[in-house]
Formats: structure tokens, C-alpha cells, sequence
């Protein structure tokens, strides 16, 4: 039952994330999908670097605050670093 919740949960990430061009959906799903530490890492690292000029500060928030949660040991100064540049990039767009 549990993997059938969890099927049905990412398919709806992967299809609201098709809407979405900064879904912070789609970044949850990394950190549920890959259990291997490294995989992760560079997954979460990518997808902010593709995604960052895309996102809000609300949507950095949202990831922060929950990146010890979604990334766990994957976690690192270099994703933190990139939460907050993209961060910062957005709150200059929104200053606009």
C-alpha cells in the first residue's frame, strides 16, 4: 500500500512539475526518489543550478527550510550556497 501512495505521490509531483518551470515539487521528488547520498547531492545541485533563475525567494525559503529534512547527509555548504545565490538573484528580480 505504502509503495502504491508513494507511486501516486510522485507521479503528481512529476506532472505538476511539467507546469512549473521552478518547482520546488520537483526538488522534493529528488530527495525521495534517490537514496544514494552522492546521487542526491548532485541531482539537488543541478536542479538549483538549472532552476535558480526561475524560482522565488518564497520557493528558497520552502527549500531551505526543509533541506535538512529532504537532502539528509547529502546536505553541504555548496547546495546551501546555492539556496541563498538563488535566493538573493531572486529577491533582485522581485525588487523590479
Amino acid at each position: 500500500m505504502k509503495w502504491v501512495a508513494a507511486a501516486l505521490l510522485i507521479v503528481s509531483l512529476l506532472v505538476s512539475a511539467a507546469e512549473d518551470k521552478c518547482s520546488v515539487q520537483q526538488f522534493y521528488g529528488i530527495a525521495y526518489t534517490i537514496h544514494n547520498p552522492l546521487e542526491r547531492h548532485q541531482q539537488m545541485s543541478a536542479w538549483l543550478t538549472n532552476h535558480e533563475s526561475f524560482c522565488s525567494s518564497k520557493d528558497m525559503v520552502v527549500i531551505w527550510n526543509n533541506l535538512p529534512e529532504w537532502a539528509g547527509t547529502a546536505d553541504s555548504v555548496e547546495i546551501r550556497s546555492k539556496v541563498v545565490r538563488a535566493y538573493n538573484m531572486a529577491i533582485e528580480r522581485e525588487k523590479k
